[in-house]
């Protein structure tokens, strides 16, 4: 297309992950035109394709423990009771219909010899719940991309950046972004955008997220004026690999790696000592973290910086081993023999990462949000996991909300008058993308700032956060919006294909997003789930509600708060909080029995 010409469509989705893709699907099928927007390539980028198999589906099972509602009830409970309980009562409910739909477009799950699906138990589960995908989430996207592509009325467009959301009159018109294979902007006027770009956990050091995940999605939709909410909760994965250093921060999956009833092996610390408190099920997320992160903080780490996962002693046989870790899917690379790994000869080292933005634009159940024609599924929506996500309820996310949004858009954008593209808006957005190519004497490259940027998130917005890192962590980021941003450009000057000036656009991005989450973390005085005050250790009562950032002038925002949406009684929802946690110091204000 030409530098000039408007594509119009009903329906814009920007990313091509599992929620993006099963968007795509639902609002073909109410009749709408669709266009998916991706910077990468669909089913072969972004974070679907990197996610482990476990997508959890509460089928009541023989004898009738496991149902939606003790699902409902877990997934309240683990989220720290921070979750919006509309939100978890469409996703517990509605995911198991939507894993069917993913069968009939040919994902296939493992199953045990009775020929019913295979479903194994992770920490924060009441019963075994999770689903295997066969193939990972590589296979779940290569799925949906085949059914979004049967559809006629779907336009693919890949490596496109989505840079600007177009308004008229409080109304989503369209948008405009970069066509990294032409080098030139587009346009797209349509009433409804979704966004599904996924999450912001590029922002710290240590993650194990492709580079994409920089949360531009977010940050689009607070410049049109969108509520952001509790930004501060990132969920840190216990068991990234921080050795070998070609692999650092390579999921590997301690749930099966460590349960019992699966490969039983143990966690040590670098003593060879074990560590974790005597309960009947693994700890969950937040607390494992916290637990690993005091033995390595203390001086009892490995030589590289983690812990050990060590499956030795296991009571099982290396062939039972060999057999479990390829029926759940826990190790990568062969499991770690590409590397020159034998697990069941030596221990590997783990550590906390960066692995799941909690936070995002705020959504209601049909993943509207609070900007008219602007709708959020899959990671980059924010109020639904809470403080701490169990495993298997992230790619549920995307099927669920993936859906609800498709067909809410379709519907809004079938009965609504187009608004105009605002030419000069276009223009105007061009020309400040051609500026990152723009030479400048003292010049500063993407890839630098994204390393400032970084080092911020890392040394005072991690895990340990206190009043004195997050205010300073504020100031730097206003610093570098004055001092370094003005001087972001891209060194490479080719049009065509140009990375670094895609890393340039996510690093403005950024910096401002950045800024935002240091303030939401500023704000909640109080240790909920993955958020950590040193300063304030506790659970507080008082602030069992959400952040919310909202915009008030161009570089001006505000961070208040919102009640969570309940639909139980609070004290009726069942409460299974282990004593021996509290006891081992991690969950200080826990809400237990």
């Amino acid at each position: 297309m030409s530098q000039n010409e408007v594509l119009e469509t009903d329906v814009i989705i920007v990313g091509a992950g599992g929620a993006g893709m099963r968007a795509a699907i639902a609002a073909a099928d109410e009749g709408a035109r669709v266009i998916v927007i991706t910077k990468g390539q669909a089913a072969r980028s972004g974070a679907t394709p990197m996610a482990c198999p476990s997508y959890q589906a509460a089928f009541a099972m023989e004898d009738d423990r496991d149902n939606p509602e003790i699902a409902f009830e877990d997934t309240c409970f683990e989220g720290r009771y921070l979750g919006d309980e509309n939100l978890i009562d469409a996703l517990t409910h509605e995911a198991t219909d939507r894993a069917m739909d993913m069968y009939s477009y040919g994902v296939k799950f493992r199953k045990q010899e009775n020929g019913k699906f295979l479903q194994v138990v992770h920490p924060g589960h009441s019963f075994e719940r999770n689903l295997v995908i066969m193939g990972n989430g590589y296979a779940m996207a290569a799925g949906l991309r085949r059914e979004m592509l049967k559809k006629p009325s779907v336009k693919l467009l890949e490596d496109v950046v989505v840079t600007r959301l177009l308004m008229d009159d409080g109304r989503i018109a369209g948008l405009v972004g970069l066509d990294m294979r032409s080098g030139n902007t587009i346009s797209v006027q349509a009433p409804t955008v979704i966004l599904a770009t996924g999450g912001y956990q590029e922002m710290w050091r240590w993650t194990d997220t492709e580079p994409g995940l920089t949360g531009e999605g977010v940050f689009l939709a607070y410049q049109v004026g969108a509520d952001l909410v509790d930004l501060e909760m990132m969920l840190f994965y216990p068991a990234g690999l921080c050795y070998p250093n070609e692999v650092e921060g390579t999921l590997v999956q301690y749930e099966g790696l460590l349960t019992k009833k699966y490969c039983a092996g143990e966690m040590l610390n670098g003593l060879g000592e074990h560590f974790l408190p005597h309960t009947q099920a693994l700890p969950v997320r937040d607390v494992m973290m916290k637990l690993m992160f005091r033995e390595i903080e203390e001086g009892r780490g490995t030589p590289h910086g983690g812990v050990y996962i060590d499956l030795r002693n296991s009571p099982r046989s290396g062939e039972e081993i060999r057999a479990i870790l390829t029926k759940l899917d826990s190790l990568p690379y062969d499991q770690l023999r590409d590397l020159g790994i034998d697990v069941e000869k030596e221990p590997i080292e783990v550590m906390p990462v960066t692995h799941y933005t909690l936070g995002g634009v705020r959504i209601n159940e049909w993943a509207e949000t609070t900007v008219e024609g602007l709708f959020a599924a899959g990671e980059v929506g924010g109020n639904i996991h809470g403080a701490n996500r169990t495993s298997g309820n992230a790619l549920a996310e995307t099927q669920v909300f993936g859906r609800r949004a498709g067909i809410r858009a379709a519907q809004y954008a079938l009965n609504t008058s187009r608004r105009p593209v605002d030419l000069t808006e276009v223009a105007q957005e061009a020309e400040r993308l051609e500026q990152f190519l723009t030479p400048l004497p003292s010049g500063i490259r993407p890839i630098e700032l994204k390393r400032k940027i970084k080092k911020i998130m890392h040394d005072y917005v991690h895990y340990r956060r206190n009043r004195e890192g997050l205010q300073t962590a504020i100031e730097a980021f206003q610093q570098l919006r004055v001092e370094d941003a003005p001087r972001l450009c891209a060194f490479d000057k080719h049009r065509i294909y140009n990375y670094e000036w895609e890393e340039a656009i996510e690093a403005k991005f950024m910096i401002e997003l950045g800024e935002l989450i240091a303030a939401s973390a500023l704000t909640r005085e109080e240790s909920r789930g993955h958020h950590w005050r040193t300063d304030f250790p506790a659970m507080r009562p008082e602030w069992e509600k959400h952040t919310i950032v909202r915009k008030v002038e161009a570089d001006q925002y505000e961070v208040s708060d919102a009640p969570v949406i309940r639909l139980k009684d609070r004290t009726k929802i069942r409460r299974t909080a282990d004593a021996a946690l509290l006891e081992a110091g991690v969950l200080e204000g826990y809400p237990g029995d």
